[in-house]
């Protein structure tokens, strides 16, 4: 499981998903909609990923 927590001081925006790749899905368009940024960087794709992104475990059991 992955977590986003939106490193901008004025957005407190927060959401999971099962994969890196799920959450990359959903901060891009967060980035876009929210935060009006139409073609993230390649800098700006880094810093989010090393600054607002983090594994964590899943609450959910398995079976």
């Amino acid at each position: 499981m992955y977590e986003f927590r939106c490193g901008s001081p004025v957005c407190k925006t927060h959401f999971t998903a099962p994969t890196e790749d799920a959450l990359m899905g959903q901060v891009a368009e967060h980035v876009v909609v929210k935060h009006k940024i139409p073609a993230p960087t390649k800098s700006l794709v880094a810093f989010v990923k090393a600054n607002c992104i983090s594994q964590v475990q899943s609450t959910t059991k398995a079976g």
